[in-house]
This record gives structure tokens, sequence and C-alpha cells, in this order.
């Protein structure tokens, strides 16, 4: 998460921790409702495992969801704000093995299996071309209002794309892989609510 703040990419609050206290503490500093999510190393998805617990939102509730999650997964723990509603997107770098790192945009979260809906792009992106690649997305109608949805703010997801070709750009060689999932757009704008990044391994480089 800090790697895409880094490079401009809006990303929920949240605090790392290690103990019980530590997550009380990180979140009356977030303000409730939080989510809990283990940070155990190896867990590359966390809701699988049980990981995950979202809307907490008083202290003894924190303190039941950090019990079990510790218990079960290590006390390594991420206290995270909860991210406003709105339509969850994946935005990734996977690499090609003859074209090199590509910039990917597509259905994030629940919809990741069922819509199979994603568009792949060379790095750099203006936002531009990024606005370009969203508007080939079948599920751009969400964004745009459907079924009474608030309109979403698809020019931060636009921005949000480009700044991660920025990324692939500078660091796609050194990565198998980066996966933003969900990026949550709402009509205040975009914000990343979880991310897995696997550097290549050292076999893989020449």
């Amino acid at each position: 998460m800090s790697l895409l703040a880094d490079y401009g990419i809006p990303t929920i609050p949240a605090r790392p921790v290690a103990t019980l206290d530590g997550a009380l503490a990180a979140a009356a500093d977030l303000g409730f409702p939080v989510a809990l999510k283990t940070a155990a190393l190896g867990v590359h998805h966390k809701s699988d495992v049980g990981g995950v617990r979202l809307g907490i939102a008083e202290a003894s509730g924190l303190e039941r969801a950090y019990r079990d999650v510790a218990g079960r997964l290590g006390a390594d723990v991420v206290v995270a704000a909860m991210a406003p509603e709105g339509v969850e997107m994946a935005l990734g770098i996977v690499r090609d093995p003859q074209f090199g790192p590509l910039v990917m945009v597509g259905a994030g979260g629940d919809l990741v299996e069922l819509l199979n809906d994603r568009r792949f792009a060379f790095p750099p992106m203006d936002e531009r071309s990024a606005s370009e690649l969203v508007n080939r997305l079948r599920l751009r109608p969400l964004l745009e209002g459907a079924r009474g949805r608030p309109v979403a703010d698809t020019q931060s997801l636009a921005r949000a794309v480009a700044r991660l070709s920025a990324l692939a750009v500078d660091l796609g060689e050194h990565l198998d892989g980066l996966d933003i999932n969900p990026l949550v757009v709402s009509a205040r704008g975009c914000v990343a609510v979880d991310a897995l990044v696997v550097s290549r391994s050292a076999a893989a480089d020449p």
C-alpha cells in the first residue's frame, strides 16, 4: 500500500499492528467502523482463509475479531478504515512472456470471476488512454450509474490506471505481478483497499 501511495494511487488509511492493544489503539485513531485483516506471511488471499473482518463497529467487536484471527493465523494484522460504497474494480500489472509488463484493469471484488471482464495495455499510459481502456469494459454502465447507482468518478479511476502504468515502467522488470483488488470507485473518487505485490524470483533474473 505504501508503494501505491508513493505513485499517487489513493489508498485506504491502515495501521499494521501485532497486539490487541495495538489494534484497539489503531481503531481509535482511524475511527470506527474498521476492518481487520490478517498480515500473516504467505497469505495472499486473506478472505479465503477467514482472515478478513469488515464493518467492526465497536471495541468489543474488534477484540473478538482480533482474538479469532490472531488465534488461527498469527498476531500480525492490519486495522483499516472502511472504504465507501462504490464499484469494486481490480487493477494490476502482469508479466507477459513475450511483451513484458502489461497494465490490467477490470471488474474487482466478487465480480472478478463472475464477469471475467478485463482489459490490458502497454505502459506507459496517460489519463486519456487509460479512460479509453476503462470505456471498453462491459461493466462501464455500473460506473455510469446503472440501476440507480451513484455515478462514479471515472476520471479518478483513469488517473489511478495511469499512475499504475508509471509504476509498471519503473519497476515492472522486478515484478512477477501486482494486484490491487478491490479498488473502490465512488462518486468521491477511488481508493485501493487491498494489494498484493509479487517480486520477481531470483531464478527468473538474468
